[in-house]
Order: C-alpha cells, then sequence, then structure tokens
C-alpha cells in the first residue's frame, strides 16, 4: 500500500505529538508534588498560548458566530473539562485504572467518527488491533499492581476517555478559512478563561512562588511549550491529514513511551512483560492502521 506524502506528514505529526505527551506524565509527576492539577494546567496553557502567539502573531476576526462557538466546544472538550476529568479521576482512582480508560480513546474515537464522518468507517481491523493493543497496554500497566475498580473515579476517566474521543473527532470540522495556530488558540484562549472561572470560584489564588523553583519552572516550560503549545497543534494537523481514528490509535503508544521514558529519566528497569507487551502494543497499532 503506498502512501502520500500528506498522509504521511500526518503520521509524523501524531507520532511527535504522542512521543511528547508521554514524556508529560513525568512532568506532571514531578509537579504535582508542588502544584495542584488545575494551578498545572492554567500555568501550561498560559504558556502555550504565548508559544503560540508569538508563533503566528496575527489576529482573525471571527468569521461567524458559529466559528467562534466552534471554538469554544474545542476549548472546553479538549483542553478544560478533558483534563479536569483525567485531573480527579486521578485523586479518587488508581494511575492503573486511569491508564486502562484512557487506552479506550482511539475505538470510542472510531465509533464516534463513524457517525459524524462519512470518510471514517469502523472495521474489524480497528477492533482487533484494539485488543491486542489493549492487552499490551494492561500488561505495562498492571506491573507490579492490583485491578480494584472504584466507582467515582472509574467514571470520571472513562468521562475523559469519551470526551477527548469527542474532541479528536469533531477537529476534522474545524473550519477551514482560519490559519491552523489560530484554530488551535483560540481553543487555548476558551480553555484557559474557563479553567480561570473555575480556579476562581474555588476562592484560591494562583501559587506563584513554586513557579521560582528550577525543577518547577523547568518541567512548567516543557509543557507549556512542546506538550501543549507544539503537541496540540501538530495533533490537530495529524487528523486534518490522515483523519481522527488513524490519528487516535497511536494513543496505544502512551503507555509504551512512558514506559520508556521512565527507564531513560528514572533509570526503572524493562521486564520481559514490558517487552511482550511493547510487541503488543505495536502489532495492534499496525493491524488497526491497515486498509
Amino acid at each position: 500500500m503506498q502512501i502520500s506524502k500528506d498522509a504521511l506528514l500526518g503520521h509524523i505529526f501524531t507520532f511527535i505529538t504522542i512521543a511528547i505527551w508521554s514524556v508529560a506524565f513525568v512532568s506532571n509527576k514531578v509537579l504535582v508534588e508542588h502544584l495542584t492539577p488545575i494551578e498545572i494546567m492554567i500555568f501550561r496553557f498560559i504558556l502555550g498560548y504565548l508559544v503560540l502567539l508569538a508563533a503566528y502573531p496575527y489576529w482573525s476576526l471571527p468569521n461567524s458566530l458559529r466559528d467562534e462557538s466552534f471554538f469554544f466546544l474545542l476549548g472546553f472538550l479538549g483542553i478544560f473539562v478533558y483534563f479536569l476529568f483525567e485531573n480527579f479521576a486521578l485523586k479518587w482512582t488508581q494511575a492503573t485504572n486511569v491508564g486502562l480508560f484512557m487506552g479506550a480513546i482511539p475505538i470510542l474515537t472510531a465509533i464516534i467518527s463513524h457517525f459524524l464522518h462519512k470518510d471514517e468507517h469502523f472495521s474489524k481491523n480497528l477492533l482487533f488491533g484494539f485488543i491486542l493493543s489493549l492487552t499490551g497496554i494492561a500488561l505495562i500497566l498492571f506491573e507490579g499492581h492490583s485491578f480494584k475498580l472504584r466507582f467515582r473515579g472509574d467514571l470520571l476517566a472513562l468521562c475523559g476517555a469519551i470526551t477527548f474521543a469527542l474532541y479528536s473527532s469533531l477537529l476534522k470540522n474545524a473550519p477551514k478559512s482560519y490559519h491552523p495556530i489560530v484554530i488551535t488558540r483560540k481553543s487555548f484562549f476558551y480553555g484557559l478563561v474557563l479553567m480561570l472561572a473555575y480556579y476562581l470560584a474555588e476562592g484560591k489564588t494562583l501559587n506563584y512562588e513554586e513557579l521560582y523553583k528550577k525543577v518547577v519552572w523547568e518541567n512548567i516550560l516543557f509543557l507549556g511549550i512542546f506538550s501543549s503549545g507544539l503537541a496540540f497543534l501538530l495533533y490537530q494537523q495529524g487528523v486534518k491529514r490522515i483523519g481522527s481514528i488513524k490519528a487516535s490509535n497511536y494513543i496505544y503508544l502512551v503507555p509504551l513511551l512512558t514506559a520508556a521514558t521512565g527507564v531513560l529519566a528514572l533509570g526503572e528497569v524493562i521486564t520481559f512483560k514490558m517487552l511482550i507487551a511493547g510487541v503488543l502494543i505495536l502489532l495492534g497499532l499496525y493491524v488497526a492502521q491497515r486498509r
């Protein structure tokens, strides 16, 4: 099967995005020792917005109220609600449970996209690839852990997975008359407004003092510049070129790449089970991407 240059770029952009987001889990793990989850979200997306503004310092007036409503929906789902669900899920259930539910994002995206887009179809390959990859994800996540259902946290994790799947599917409908950076920047803006409103409603003030610590500002810079600014833009371009289903399939790689990051950055040990899991994840991704 031959692949066009445009589609190849889409696969490359999506892979880079997922690689960045995988490393971001390590940064988040460091930052939660110093900042609350909502503070991390606010600081990283403020920086991400400024990065996008510097990359494309031009403003586009809304063509219509419908377009602006669409950008608000992207910011609400993909920036505000998804991260809120994920962070609160981690508060009330095991990270293992959250990781497993996140592994369901590709199959959920395929189901939603099947109904939203005429050119995105659900297939047996997607289902078989999902089963293979989810088995590999489970082997990594359950390494040395037990699995216990915790209704409130698990329900939030499932809601987070559904939210991101819907966000991925909607991205393909982004108005073509706007520059890609403007689309991402507008969604960041509305997501930030909602984050700040939520935080202020709690009657709290941002913890600026922690930002003076080297370990904090280094990780905030990474999350803001790469994990937020660059990664969201690349993911949008990936979806535009290869579709929401194929782009979301790369999420299967997150546990594998996160485990590899843990080996390199934290000195963690690779086990035989992790190697088998890696093979299953990659095989599942290959099967899901095949026509």
